[in-house]
């Protein structure tokens, strides 16, 4: 068994890193770190764990042997190092770091000394993020050319994720799980424009950011992240050469987890993707089951690289890319120029 302690008992934490950690065979969630009492004390009373007011102490449990950091973003790089350099394997809550500098600098460390370090891109395994990747794969759309990738709602961030300097951008948060999905659908783009706006609610980080991948061949991929969305719109829009997709809604794993049962996750049946299929002048539509995902593999995957030696699912060089592509993207926004990748 492999002992995991967790920093961080705020929402990531407490709804999705510790219940999947404890549904992974092979890994035992052994220590809890977190600043706040009454988080501590919730975390003893919930899991029979030990708990620690501060990381180092979690650090020098010789019982955890896999680290996950699961605080505000502008604490993953140091965290990760900290962890790092007490030997212990570690799993980051995305994003992976602000910068790429720093993103670099842990997987030179994790490299150095011959320790497992991921990215929590749980959404990988995210039903939509599936679905849409069968019909690409499939050709059902001949070749697609453009999609558009949004979440938003009507509402703005609150407490550390309303600042700057701990959040880094919208993009760092959903942001970084719609640019992981872009390259795995697409791969890097070769230029990035974006544009943001700090519309209505009075925060350090923007309401609205919109960025757009540009592949070459008027081939694009667009993400937006928009918490001044008064109005419902697609979580997908994709467009090929023979039709189109349009599928609503986001994950219903996140509910059935919190629910405390992530099996008896369903989706609405209008949340089904819908097809759109040219054949000269005839259109056809059709309705595309689901593909079901599992928020579960991630860890399944950690606990079989350190136990079996399987192939890592989520390599830090790939989540260094995503926030390559991030950087690209503010500083785009902030120069009204395309930035070349």
């Amino acid at each position: 068994m492999v002992g995991v302690g967790v920093i961080g008992y705020g929402y990531a934490g407490r709804v999705f890193h510790c219940p999947l950690i404890a549904q992974a065979e092979g890994l035992r969630l052994a220590a809890i770190c977190s600043r706040d009492p009454q988080r501590r004390e919730q975390a003893r009373q919930q899991w029979n764990v030990r708990v620690y007011a501060q990381p180092e102490e979690l650090l020098a449990d010789e019982q955890v042997h896999l680290v996950v950091i699961a605080t505000p973003h502008n604490t993953h790089h140091a965290l990760g190092k900290l962890a790092l350099q007490a030997g212990k394997h570690v799993v980051v809550d995305k994003p992976f770091t602000i910068t790429t500098t720093e993103a670099d600098d842990l997987i030179t460390e994790a490299r150095e000394r011959a320790l497992l370090l991921s990215v929590f891109h749980n959404r990988r395994w995210d039903w939509d993020y599936l679905t849409v990747r069968k019909v690409i794969e499939q050709e059902l759309l001949g070749e697609v050319w453009q999609v558009e990738s949004c979440v938003g709602r009507y509402g703005h961030s609150s407490r550390w994720r309303a600042r700057r300097d701990s959040m880094g951008s919208l993009l760092h948060d959903w942001g970084a799980h719609l640019v992981d999905q872009a390259i795995q659908l697409m791969g890097l783009p070769h230029r990035v424009m974006a544009w943001r706006h700090f519309r209505v609610w009075q925060n350090d980080v923007e309401s609205f950011i919109r960025a757009v991948l540009d592949y070459g061949e008027a081939r694009t991929f667009a993400v937006e992240v928009n918490y001044l969305r008064a109005v419902e719109r697609p979580r997908w829009y994709v467009l090929g050469d023979k039709g189109g997709l349009v599928k609503y809604g986001l994950d219903p794993q996140e509910k059935a987890l919190i629910a405390g049962d992530i099996t008896q996750a369903q989706e609405p049946p209008d949340h089904h993707a819908r097809l759109w299929l040219y054949d000269g002048d005839q259109i056809t539509e059709h309705t595309v089951e689901s593909v079901r995902g599992d928020w579960r593999e991630y860890y399944r995957n950690i606990a079989a690289v350190l136990l079996q030696g399987a192939e890592l699912a989520v390599k830090p060089e790939e989540a260094r890319e995503v926030i390559r592509v991030i950087e690209a993207a503010l500083l785009s926004a902030e120069t009204g120029e395309v930035v070349i990748l």
